[in-house]
């Protein structure tokens, strides 16, 4: 959608170079971050490595944070169950990985300025599974959600000030399970400064069907007129809270294209959604980075575009400007004051 937003600003007589010039630096940072993994895996001593990941991290998010961010940052994360068996490891150990993949990225997000992500960890379809596999996933979510409590809540841990929010039907889950979500969301409840909504169970769906329903209870007990019932108010009863009516940038990784019933209502307009082939345990920064890159590139152009005046215009006028002040010399100034107090006099 972003793409035919900006469609009429390729027009633009200066967007071949600027198409260029984006393949160009992507293709050069691709083949450069390579490079340096080659390098990193096989000359580099251990405290070096450490050093030059988290060198080139921070570079990187320095990079995205001078553009724009996107707000509202969606993952599906599909690829646990082939990820183990891959590598032949328990299934056990794909969900794992695949939580651990999860902190990471969610830190990273925090870190570049994403004010809000949502995981879909868990489908109401997936209450279809193995007997075995949905324990494991249950067991694995409780102790996913202590750790993220724990870090939320210590003053020096990177994700200090963030607010969980697990979202979806509760009444599919145990007694036990909707207390502890109580507890962990209680603990968490103040942080303002990001905000992540774990989707467990959910599915769109429900959550329409959620909001249609909350509607028409307000609408029977007299809380709400009809002629008040439109999107913005369906949205506002959304499990996502004011997330609920947009969301940037939605990934799915494993090759899958298809949402699954996820962010069919939040991504209804403008939202850039990329499907990744690489099964989620194995997604990393840098996949996340020239997506994140890619976005603000198209995201700036789109800005433009809703302006009257053309890029090409503002370049122009910018050298204008640039010109008129090289033109300033020191006689054109005026005269300085006779005498100036420091006291104040």
């Amino acid at each position: 959608m972003m793409l035919a937003r900006a469609s009429r600003f390729l027009e633009d007589p200066l967007c071949g170079g600027f198409q260029y010039a984006y393949s160009f630096v992507s293709n050069t940072l691709i083949f450069s971050l390579g490079l340096v993994q080659v390098l990193y895996n096989s000359l580099l001593p251990k405290s070096t490595k450490v050093w030059l990941h988290t060198f080139l991290q921070n570079l990187l998010i320095t990079i995205i944070k001078t553009g724009p961010i996107p707000e509202h940052v969606s993952f599906i994360m599909d690829g646990n169950r082939r990820f183990a068996k891959f590598n032949n490891l328990p299934l056990q150990r794909g969900h794992e990985a695949g939580g651990f993949t999860l902190l990471t990225l969610v830190y990273i997000c925090k870190k570049m300025g994403v004010k809000c992500v949502s995981a879909y960890a868990f489908s109401i379809e997936n209450f279809n599974r193995p007997k075995e596999e949905v324990e494991t996933l249950m067991t694995l979510f409780n102790e996913k959600l202590a750790e993220f409590a724990r870090k939320a809540g210590d003053l020096k841990d990177p994700m200090y000030g963030s607010r969980l929010k697990v979202v979806g039907d509760r009444r599919l889950l145990s007694p036990e399970t909707r207390l502890r979500l109580e507890e962990v969301e209680e603990l968490t409840k103040e942080g303002a400064d990001f905000t992540f909504y774990v989707c467990f169970p959910y599915t769109s769906r429900n959550d329409i069907q959620h909001a249609i329903y909350k509607e028409s209870r307000n609408y029977k007990t007299k809380k709400t007129q009809l002629s008040n019932i439109t999107q913005e108010s369906l949205g506002k009863g959304m499990y996502l809270d004011e997330f609920s009516n947009k969301c940037d940038i939605l990934i799915r990784t494993s090759g899958h294209k298809r949402l699954s019933d996820f962010m069919l209502w939040q991504c209804h307009e403008n939202t850039t959604i990329e499907f990744v082939s690489t099964l989620w345990p194995d997604f990393t920064f840098i996949q996340m980075f020239l997506i994140f890159f890619r976005w603000s590139f198209f995201t700036t152009l789109q800005e433009y575009n809703t302006k009257d005046v053309s890029f090409f215009d503002k370049v122009s006028a910018e050298l204008n400007i640039l010109e008129k002040r090289k033109n300033i010399t020191l006689e054109s100034l005026p005269d300085p004051p006779i005498s100036v107090s420091v006291l104040g006099n």
